[in-house]
């Protein structure tokens, strides 16, 4: 496991470098600050003042070597001010990530709906249960998340005035009616999703000869799926599980982007159409950070759940 939380740190290093030169690559920053017809001594030292005068490579050595000094002293990257903001884009990015993290953890937890819902339809396969819930979860899966917070906005919100159109109060207990339109519309996809899979991978347990064993000892049908079948179908339930939280991780572009929801996604957008360097390489970090960190959560309970898993080779 350290082995492979050290090819995590090669794979972020990389990540950045590539991050650094894409954005160069598309032009000076600088210029989308000034107006059009600004003097060309403005340009200059603005450029001066914030590095863009110095060569592309001297910049990136610059770049890593302050990375990992900071790194090694605090733990805690600093990623020079930001271009529009004026702010330090480490601390407007750290700001800006409880609001994705706990919006995410909503989702996500009601998304978890769908294990339950699975594992009841696999209980009896194309029963009257399954089919429904078969037709359900692909017609949540299939529906376009812009289209369905429109249209939570439109009953919700307008029709009945039960909770606002858009906005942010924070995360305390006056904010949660601001979250609650954003989470209803992140967790259908995964709450079918959930089910899905939940479903062929127990269905596929099901079929296997150690269940027939059980059933032959006298094992009742719940302790068979509960305590057997559940454990073993569990790997392909935890994989969707690290993959979708990391998905929401990334930031919800959309969805933050429709209901003003000032998480990572709104500010990450922002900062690529502004060019802004410094905000992007922290967002881009950070985020490359919590994928991370729950690829090896992930991968610990690999472990857990079935120990002939292992990675000491």
């Amino acid at each position: 496991m350290v082995r492979r939380a050290g090819h995590s740190v090669l794979v972020l290093l990389g990540l950045m470098a590539l991050l650094f030169f894409a954005i160069n690559v598309l032009g000076n920053p600088i210029r989308l600050l000034v107006d059009q017809d600004a003097p060309p001594e403005t340009i200059a030292a603005l450029e001066e003042k914030y590095g863009f005068d110095r060569p592309i490579h001297v910049r990136l050595a610059d770049y890593f070597a302050s990375l990992l000094t900071v790194c090694q002293l605090r733990c805690s990257p600093d990623f020079d001010k930001s271009v529009k903001y004026k702010v330090s884009a480490r601390e407007l990015v750290i700001d800006r990530l409880p609001n994705t993290a706990v919006l995410a953890l909503a989702a996500w937890g009601i998304g978890m709906l769908g294990i339950p819902l699975g594992m009841l339809a696999a209980r009896h396969p194309r029963g009257l249960f399954d089919r429904v819930v078969n037709v359900l979860t692909f017609a949540v899966v299939s529906v376009p998340e812009f289209w369905l917070a429109l249209m939570l906005i439109l009953l919700i919100s307008v029709q009945w005035g039960v909770l606002p159109t858009s906005g942010f109060d924070g995360l305390g207990p006056g904010g949660w009616k601001f979250m609650v339109l954003p989470a209803l519309t992140l967790a259908p996809r995964v709450m079918g999703r959930f089910a899905q899979i939940t479903r062929a991978a127990m269905i596929d347990e099901l079929s296997k000869d150690y269940v027939s064993t059980a059933r032959a000892k006298g094992l009742g049908e719940s302790t068979i799926l509960y305590t057997h079948v559940l454990k073993n179908a569990a790997i392909s339930i935890v994989t969707l599980m690290g993959d979708e939280l990391a998905g929401f991780m990334n930031g919800s572009v959309v969805v933050e982007i429709i209901f003003a929801w000032p998480g990572l996604g709104l500010l990450l957008i922002g900062a690529i159409n502004g060019r802004d360097l410094p905000v992007i390489t922290a967002s881009v970090f950070v985020i490359a950070l919590m994928v991370m960190f729950v690829n090896l959560i992930v991968d610990f309970l690999y472990t857990w759940l079935d120990p002939r898993i292992s990675y000491a080779n």
